[in-house]
């Protein structure tokens, strides 16, 4: 398996790394295994940047570790497309880049059978206006492969969450109310954006 490389280049353009920083370029290539098994019994993976070495204290890390953590993404969703293209059958997959929440959302998702439609519309449609992906990820040679749409990262909101009324704060961002079938309103805010790469058909 070929591991699409890191231009260290990148690294230079930070005057003074953190100890942190000048360890991850080492480990940012492996691909995170796929359990095919899992996969074939539940109908989906995915993996998270989570809380693992990628984890950063804040949502949205340094640029550097944030082009690190997309490439071990990238190399991921490569390494699973490679899996999933000898199971012959059709399959989901997608690479999701969160912003600002990265560093605990951005993930790869892989499904099979009922888990294809779910997934292709999970998010809604693309929004034609949404801000691009951002400049730090398209410097990244692997990123021109996928295609890429945009669309909101939303927030889920109900009288548990915010049991005194809705806090002002959410309602200053955009926002949408959402009434379930069991009469249980939602509070949905856009936190952000997620940009969802795929290969093309």
């Amino acid at each position: 398996m070929r591991w699409l490389p890191y231009s260290r280049s990148y690294a230079q353009k930070i005057r003074n790394p953190r100890r942190r920083i000048r360890q991850l370029p080492d480990l940012q290539p492996a691909p995170a295994p796929l359990d095919l098994a899992a996969l074939q019994q539940v109908h989906y993976e995915y993996k998270k940047l989570g809380l693992g070495v990628w984890h950063w204290p804040a949502r949205h890390p340094p640029r550097l570790i944030r082009q690190l953590a997309a490439t071990h993404l990238l190399n991921t969703f490569f390494a699973w497309d490679a899996q999933l293209q000898n199971l012959g059958q059709p399959y989901y997959l997608s690479l999701q880049l969160v912003s600002p929440d990265f560093a605990h959302s951005s993930q790869v998702i892989a499904g099979l059978h009922e888990r294809i439609a779910f997934y292709q519309t999970a998010l809604g449609e693309p929004v034609a206006d949404a801000p691009p992906l951002p400049p730090e990820y398209r410097e990244l040679p692997a990123v021109r492969q996928l295609h890429w749409t945009a669309h909101p990262h939303e927030q889920w909101l109900d009288s548990f969450d915010c049991p005194s009324g809705w806090p002002a704060r959410y309602l200053r961002r955009p926002h949408r109310f959402f009434t379930a079938e069991d009469g249980e309103e939602y509070l949905v805010v856009r936190m952000g954006w997620v940009w969802v790469g795929q290969l093309p058909k």
